[in-house]
């Protein structure tokens, strides 16, 4: 007896895909919650939904700190999650990250070193191009030339050396 697909009855048909995916990995679920962490508000809904304070989640926490290892930090994308894994060790910090302002600070504090890194290579990048640079000469970026030594070299555009040593200009506002 044949079937509507021309298959004898007795050979066994191909399992049919409905777009259902495999569940993931215990790897997979490991490697996103880790970078989760990475997101200080994450850490305040954790706090804020009694989990810090969960014994068997602090010790799944320092279960992950087998992230650390080379062999599997090669993977993380965000590798300031391991410094959040760091910070929920501390009960001090459990506590602290409860309030909306305290994840709020933290955000504010990994974006702006994370900004200033940025802008610190694109300092020396721009100090690498003006050695060679007169005072008044213009470079790539907002336009100031900087000597290695952070003087600004480009007249009435320059407002002067602001904090974390980045440049301001008036028409580059922070």
């Amino acid at each position: 007896m044949q079937n509507l697909q021309g298959l004898n009855s007795q050979q066994q048909l191909p399992p049919v895909d409905s777009g259902a995916s495999a569940p993931p990995t215990r790897f997979e679920v490991e490697l996103e919650f880790v970078q989760a962490l990475a997101n200080p508000q994450y850490a305040n809904f954790l706090a804020q939904n009694g989990y810090l304070e969960d014994e068997r989640f602090i010790n799944y926490l320092e279960y992950l700190e087998y992230w650390r290892k080379p062999e599997y930090v090669k993977y993380l994308i965000y590798p300031n999650c391991l410094h959040v894994l760091t910070l929920l060790k501390q009960p001090l910090f459990r506590q602290e990250v409860r309030h909306a302002d305290m994840a709020q600070m933290l955000m504010d504090d990994m974006y702006t070193k994370w900004l200033g890194a940025g802008r610190y290579r694109l300092m020396q990048t721009e100090s690498i191009a003006t050695d060679k640079a007169t005072p008044g000469d213009q470079v790539a970026g907002d336009g100031a030339a900087i000597a290695t030594n952070g003087t600004s070299y480009s007249g009435d555009r320059m407002e002067g050396i602001e904090r974390n040593g980045v440049v301001k200009s008036e028409s580059s506002q922070i």
